[in-house]
């Protein structure tokens, strides 16, 4: 299995560790690697959230999470550099990957 270290700011680090379950916040908070499906698919659920529970709409949250997009496109351009936007077609969708890989956050 590959490990992609990926390197955020404080602000990046902050947000994907409200994201992460607790397991992988514990993980991400020792700096060990994180299952990539599982990294993933916590981050996709955090955004998709509002628009499952019925308080907003997919159009909307892509519209007003600048942030939490910004951060899916930063870890996705590590494992799918021809294509960051690979996560983000599948917001509200059963999450597919063809990797198998683990995650390395490394804080700047």
């Amino acid at each position: 299995m590959k490990t992609y270290e990926i390197t955020l700011n404080r602000k990046q680090y902050a947000l994907l560790e409200k994201m992460l379950t607790s397991d992988d916040a514990g993980a991400l908070a020792r700096n060990q690697a994180i299952n990539g499906y599982d990294l993933f698919s916590a981050v996709l659920e955090e955004i998709y959230d509002a628009v499952a529970s019925g308080w907003s709409t997919l159009e909307i949250v892509l519209e007003e999470s600048p942030e939490h997009l910004n951060l899916l496109r930063t870890l996705t351009r590590e494992i799918f550099p021809d294509d960051e936007d690979y996560f983000i077609r599948q917001i509200g969708k059963k999450l597919k990957c063809r990797k198998d890989f683990e995650i390395k956050i490394n804080l700047k």
